[in-house]
């Protein structure tokens, strides 16, 4: 796991759901631990497609859990050229 990467991305989630970085862990589930509904974890793919110009699939957003889940998808898209 890139972590540069890591430390990009869990800024972003924290930057977007208002809660110190520290309070998410690669393991912190983002719903049940952190309350994020929908339309924050949307806000969040939107954020992350805007840094990282990644196109993630709706179906791949149900498979998020955690900010390792997140890592993973953006990891995957940036090596399979999935990005502008």
């Amino acid at each position: 796991m890139n972590n540069d990467l890591e430390k990009e991305i869990r800024a972003l989630v924290a930057k977007v759901i208002k809660k110190p970085e520290s309070q998410i862990g690669l393991d912190t589930n983002l719903f049940t631990d952190l309350g994020i509904d929908s339309l924050l974890g949307i806000e969040i793919f939107a954020a992350l497609d805007k840094k990282y110009k990644v196109d993630v699939p709706e179906s791949k957003l149900r498979e998020v859990q955690t900010l390792k889940d997140i890592i993973r998808i953006v990891e995957e898209a940036l090596s399979n050229g999935k990005h502008g």
